[in-house]
């Protein structure tokens, strides 16, 4: 899944507004704590993609192929896309 620079950006500005609303964390540096939010999300999407690929090469790779939105494909995508995130520790 692609995300615009501009999404990523709304999401960590209300990503840190919830920490500092909900009193658990101050920020020293209120620029740098945004930064690491962004970076965080721009990484965790680019690991996202990356998977969704391998996972797409796998199913079609299987020897009885399963046809992409298939309740049975879904359910098999689910699974190993679950799989390889937890490989990654997302």
């Amino acid at each position: 899944m692609l995300i615009s620079e501009d999404r990523i950006s709304v999401l960590a500005h209300k990503i840190i507004d919830k920490i500092w609303k909900d009193d658990l964390a101050d920020f020293s540096d209120e620029p740098k704590a945004l930064s690491r939010v962004k970076s965080s999300i721009h990484e965790y999407f680019s690991v996202a993609i990356v998977v969704d690929e391998q996972v797409r090469n796998k199913l079609a790779s299987y020897s009885q192929a399963k046809v992409p939105g298939s309740r049975e494909w879904e359910i098999l995508y689910d699974k190993l896309y679950k799989e390889e995130m937890t490989k990654r520790k997302w």
